[in-house]
């Protein structure tokens, strides 16, 4: 598989040489005819999942900032661009990048500028970036006109017919235990709001209530400030002459989360539900994301660092805090995600707290080494508690993807390995 030898390599360089063996299978080009759901991509693309070892095999959104994580550090910047170029390629033919390819109901958390800001940061790629930037500010308009709330921030939502509602209630009740025999309105009605927690990419978590279409999320409204901080820098960049817009509606953008998501009583940004004018009870990883963007100040970080306790465990960071659930949830105590992991410990960073960045970093790593030695692969997702593989509402798929992306990340920055 490599030319290291496996008997006397470090168990993280074992898993390094793992993934870097193991990228060309998770890269696809779709022939005339042979896209999934009868789309075929344009660029070659990565998959969560190599295909026959996972169900996720085809070409996500938000994954794919994650898995773009890994190609960066890989010698894979091309395939980053690809990955890339596709996203925009959607945006172009349907308006937005859809939760996943052979869509048309919903988006998912937007990690585009992310993408492109990373790609171009590690391969001074600027002839790209009139292109890039024209999309993102196309998917931009998408989220501030399709998404938009009374508060002024932005939710999570899906374009759905009733019927196709309906239907995906049935799709979902026997995963999370609900009746087939309810009222058709009741139908429409759940199944709109789980198809837009579908869309917020935590499909299913307590965070929401289960009234998702309610609610302004902290994570989106996290990555919304980066677009227009960075269409803001861009502006200049590219003579756009309209750098004051963007920094207008990220100073708005941030005056409101302020005024709206952070709660000052438990030290914590905190999804909003704008119906009820009241905080999410629920605490979660998708938090840190002011922190991840920039959004949050000094002080706010401070006290999102104090939150931790709430989140770590022994082998690593749950995505919410440990609280009476009224069942199981995927996204949810006691089930660690790779994104939110990287996510958390990159918000740590940039306000100065590196040890807890560490910390929480090797506890990522470590795990993931002792489950390579047991299974020979990498997991969609872990269990705080145990270390072992997590349950949820389905059962964890092997994974390249995110948990490749995310390892590869968190092994170099944390100077684990040298990971050019």
């Amino acid at each position: 598989m490599t030319t290291t030898d496996q008997s006397s390599a470090s168990p993280t360089r074992r898993v390094l040489d793992y993934i870097r063996a193991n990228w060309p299978r998770s890269i696809y080009h779709d022939a005339p005819g042979t896209g999934f759901a009868g789309v075929d991509i344009p660029f070659p693309y990565t998959s969560p999942c190599i295909k026959g070892e996972g169900h996720f095999s085809f070409f996500f959104y938000w994954d794919t900032y994650f898995t773009n994580l890994g190609l960066l550090r890989h010698g894979h910047a091309q395939t980053a661009k690809d990955n890339i170029k596709n996203m925009l390629w959607f945006i172009a033919r349907q308006g937005y990048m859809p939760n996943h390819v052979g869509l048309y109901n919903r988006s998912q958390a937007p990690y585009l500028c992310r993408m492109v800001k990373e790609y171009i940061a590690a391969t001074d790629d600027t002839a790209f970036l009139p292109e890039a930037a024209a999309g993102l500010r196309q998917e931009y308009h998408f989220w501030i006109t399709a998404r938009h709330t009374p508060t002024g921030l932005q939710r999570h939502g899906h374009h759905e017919t009733a019927e196709g509602a309906a239907e995906f209630y049935h799709q979902i009740c026997e995963r999370l235990g609900f009746s087939k025999d309810v009222p058709l309105a009741d139908r429409i009605r759940i199944g709109g709001h789980y198809l837009a927690e579908a869309e917020a990419s935590c499909d299913f978590s307590p965070r929401f209530g289960s009234r998702c279409l309610d609610y302004n999320s902290v994570d989106l409204n996290g990555l919304l400030y980066e677009y227009e901080t960075y269409l803001a820098e861009v502006s200049v960049q590219l003579g756009w002459d309209d750098t004051a817009l963007w920094q207008a509606r990220a100073t708005r953008r941030r005056n409101l989360v302020n005024r709206y998501l952070w709660n000052e009583e438990r030290g914590s940004f905190l999804d909003y539900d704008f119906v009820n004018q009241r905080p999410s009870p629920v605490a979660s990883l998708a938090g840190f994301l002011p922190l991840f963007t920039g959004l949050a100040s000094p002080a706010q970080a401070a006290r999102m660092r104090e939150n931790l306790p709430l989140f770590e465990r022994e082998f690593g960071v749950a995505v919410t805090e440990d609280r009476p659930f009224d069942r199981t949830y995927q996204w949810a105590f006691p089930n660690v995600w790779p994104p939110l992991v990287y996510v958390t410990v990159e918000g740590l960073r940039r306000y100065g707290f590196a040890a807890d960045a560490l910390c929480i970093a090797e506890k990522y790593l470590a795990t993931a080494n002792r489950l390579f030695a047991k299974t020979g692969l990498l997991w969609e997702k872990t269990d705080a508690l145990t270390g072992e593989v997590a349950g949820g509402e389905y059962k964890a798929a092997p994974m390249l993807g995110w948990s490749a992306g995310v390892y590869a990340a968190l092994a170099a920055s944390n100077d684990i390995l040298p990971c050019p």
